[in-house]
């Protein structure tokens, strides 16, 4: 996960907090409704349209420790899917969350569900250069916010009131101040390009990300897609001998995952498939391996258990044919 720019963050720094209680999530917002969806599995890059990145609780340039990162199931019902994203503060002061780009901030719309079982704290950022902005100055704001514990709630960046200051960029003199929302502030200096970083762990909290919005898009944190593969030591056979399945995960780049797996098995085409073996964690090289002792004609398959980061999957099933 990484900072913001150096340049963006020295634009959008700012001291002055207001503090917002966020309103709890109590219905779940379906695909249909959240626009244009982009899935995502990690935390992201400009290319993404919005990113996860690093902030100081403070001021936006303040020093700032990088969180763990991780992909959880829910918790409960995640807001948009099944997973969310989760983040564990690198320690207190530290503010972490997405940051968007915008062309005008009257069309922003932006806002995102987050959830802390122990609650959080955090702020929100923007930095705007409006349209009676004069040339080397700009506008910055902060809100500071608060999260009640074990609810998922929702983050309306347009409904918070920011502390705005407008500064020479050159010199960080603040030559003019004042408190407003988003759609209150355009009104009065028109609209402009700008970031919004939105951020949370300040107390070094844990707590879960999820769809995230702005610019018209919406972006969800679902698993990763892995792939499953299965080879057998041999398919023709006679009874009585023994037959070695190994099965391999692998995520989309190909790097093994070392997800255990359970081996199942059926009669050739028919029926519900049947666990052949306990769950089965890999060995050194990332396999997992397990012998069968072969009495009848079944298709073997390997079963990868959904977790937190993955939905569950299966390899194709081998047909292991066992002779008299």
């Amino acid at each position: 996960m990484r900072r913001m720019a150096a340049t963006a963050l020295v634009t959008l720094a700012l001291s002055t907090s207001t503090t917002v209680a966020l309103t709890s999530v109590t219905t779940t917002v379906s695909f249909a409704d959240a626009g244009d969806v982009t899935t995502m599995t990690g935390p992201g890059s400009a290319l993404d349209g919005m990113y996860l990145t690093y902030v100081g609780c403070e001021a936006l340039d303040a020093d700032a420790a990088p969180p763990t990162t991780r992909i959880n199931l829910g918790p409960q019902q995640a807001p948009l899917g099944r997973r969310s994203f989760g983040l564990v503060p690198g320690g207190a002061g530290s503010a972490s969350g997405p940051t968007i780009s915008f062309l005008s901030l009257g069309a922003l719309h932006a806002g995102l569900d987050v959830r802390a079982e122990a609650g959080t704290s955090g702020a929100s950022y923007l930095g705007v250069a409006t349209a009676d902005t004069p040339l080397g100055y700009l506008w910055r704001g902060r809100a500071a916010l608060v999260v009640a514990p074990a609810s998922w709630q929702h983050v309306d960046n347009a409904a918070l009131t920011y502390q705005w200051q407008q500064v020479k960029v050159s010199t960080g003199q603040v030559v003019a101040s004042e408190s407003s929302t988003p759609a209150d502030f355009v009104a009065r200096h028109g609209d402009g390009p700008g970031y919004l970083v939105t951020g949370f762990g300040c107390d070094a909290h844990a707590f879960n990300l999820d769809a995230v919005r702005g610019n018209g898009r919406t972006w969800d944190f679902e698993g990763l897609s892995l792939t499953t593969t299965m080879t057998a030591s041999t398919t023709q056979i006679g009874v009585g001998q023994e037959v070695t399945f190994a099965g391999t995960v692998s995520d989309p780049l190909g790097r093994v995952t070392g997800d255990p797996l359970i081996l199942q098995a059926r009669a050739p085409g028919q029926g519900e498939w049947t666990d052949v073996s306990p769950l089965t964690y890999t060995e050194p090289d990332g396999a997992s391996r397990t012998r069968v002792t072969a009495t009848r004609t079944q298709e073997y398959r390997w079963l990868r258990p959904q977790s937190e980061y993955a939905d569950e999957g299966a390899t194709d099933p081998v047909l292991v044919t066992v002779t008299q």
